[in-house]
């Protein structure tokens, strides 16, 4: 029996930055966040959260922290208190694509789609190739299609703030990097930045401005970004540098307290909001479909857990198949397989019945050598499964720690796993490339071939798969 290794390494040790006056009490948060996150990666959310909240108590501003617990509660289904931790990440970094994407997310399981949609569209604008993010978008601008209600009445004060930079911002850097504009008009653009939400400062504990110059290297940061060598976070942390220490002068209206009373003020009224949506859907009795359907892909399964999964029948040993027959046609072997092919549970999001067929066609268009003459294989699918060489299906059951498939050399059972428990501790659907490559991968097995050295090669043994829902993906 021939497996596939899941070579995954998940990262949850997000940066910990808090600002406490004894360093006992750092070196003791960050501890206690490690701590919190390997009761996450298991699926643990409530142990998780208690931790967090213990953070929280002495660093209530901590970026990481609030979105880490803003995931434990999304996953647990607590979406109403999972907004208002994305929310308060967003009021301190507009651009955190993954608090984004978890208010969509949040919005979208409390039927309040067209919110749901602004900002899985404002992460898109971010991230534009992320499958995940697209999932999400497609998600919410198909269900607004099918589902017409009337959106909660939103707060003026609540609005979704702008992610992309101006054009003229980016010739501003490049103009300010070649010497051709001055200091104060190259601020200018930094302003406009803060002012729309783009760049979240916090105001210097001193309002003196340091003697120091500009640094050389935020010069040709400035150039080098202009010119798309670094992203815009690279760019963006370097001018948070210079306010913070006071070298670059930028006039903040409010001062730290007063933006602390701004936040809070702010997020009262978002409370309020997500308070009277909740009463809508209760009093509307609105249709909810849940953005990310991995959670009920994985109770079907369960609910006919031998039928979906094959557990019976892959106990039978592949000696049990028929063999697969074969004919020469000039000169050229021609190995004809049966395949009897297990149906979905309905309503899978994701269509892998179809992208069996791409992972067939792969291997009917290459050649192979058999006793020194050419060969080649053709499929055809059967319904009995007396007959069949080959069967195949998806399962979510354990397949072992690390291996997304297993199929018999030669013929017999083929099995796919459609997601795991690694990227967040609950059950996360693959997406369709993935699933499909690892069935390609396992077919290749049921007729005949073993591991490949060569990573690029299709029967190479590790991949890192892709999921299709997942904030942490």
């Amino acid at each position: 029996m021939k497996i596939l290794v899941l070579l995954l390494v998940i990262i949850l040790s997000f940066a910990l930055v808090v600002i406490l006056p004894v360093t006992a009490q750092v070196e003791k948060a960050s501890i206690l966040f490690e701590e919190a996150n390997k009761h996450f990666s298991k699926g643990e959310y409530r142990e998780a959260i208690q931790i967090y909240d213990k953070i929280l108590e002495v660093a209530p501003d901590n970026v990481s922290t609030l979105k880490m617990k803003g995931i434990a509660q999304s996953n647990l289904g607590y979406h109403e208190q999972s907004l208002k931790q994305f929310y308060k990440v967003i009021q301190r970094n507009p651009n955190d694509v993954i608090s984004l994407v978890g208010m969509g997310v949040g919005f979208g399981y409390l039927g309040e789609y067209h919110e749901a949609r602004k900002y899985f569209e404002q992460a898109h604008t971010l991230r534009p190739d992320s499958l995940v993010i697209n999932n999400y978008k497609e998600y919410a601008e198909k269900v607004i299609k099918k589902y017409p209600y009337t959106p909660t009445e939103k707060p003026t004060l609540i609005k979704t703030k702008p992610t992309s930079i101006p054009l003229w911002i980016k010739n501003n850097a490049r103009w300010w990097s070649d010497g051709g504009i001055s200091n104060a008009d190259f601020v200018s653009g930094i302003r406009y930045l803060i002012q729309n939400g783009i760049m979240v400062v916090d105001p210097p504990k001193t309002s003196t401005v340091s003697k120091e110059k500009i640094p050389d290297w935020v010069r040709s940061n400035a150039g080098w970004w202009a010119q798309g060598k670094i992203n815009d976070n690279d760019f963006l942390s370097g001018i948070y540098f210079l306010i913070q220490n006071g070298i670059m002068l930028v006039q903040i209206e409010d001062g730290p307290e007063q933006l602390a009373k701004k936040r809070a003020e702010e997020f009262r009224i978002f409370e309020r909001y997500v308070n009277e949506i909740s009463r809508n859907v209760a009093k509307e009795k609105r249709y909810i479909e849940f953005p990310n359907p991995s959670f009920d892909v994985i109770k079907k399964f369960l609910r006919d857990y031998v039928k979906w999964n094959f557990e019976a029948e892959a106990k039978s040993a592949a000696e049990t198949f028929p063999n697969p027959s074969y004919e020469i046609i000039n000169g050229t072997y021609t190995i004809h397989y049966k395949v009897f092919v297990n149906e979905q549970p309905s309503g899978l999001p994701l269509d892998h019945v179809s992208t069996f067929d791409n992972s067939i066609e792969f291997w009917e268009s290459q050649e192979f050598s058999v006793n020194n003459q050419k060969a080649k294989v053709e499929f055809s699918y059967t319904n009995s499964k007396s007959e069949a060489n080959i069967w195949v299906t998806w399962v979510v059951r354990s397949l072992g720690e690390g291996v997304l498939g297993h199929a018999h050399l030669g013929k017999g059972i083929v099995e796919v796993a459609l997601g795991d428990f690694s990227c967040d501790g609950s059950f996360q659907l693959y997406d369709v490339a993935t699933v499909e490559r690892i069935m390609t991968h396992e077919l290749g097995h049921s007729i005949g071939l073993d591991h490949s050295t060569y990573p690029s090669n299709i029967m190479y043994p590790k991949m890192n798969p892709k999921y299709a829902y997942c904030l942490l993906s």
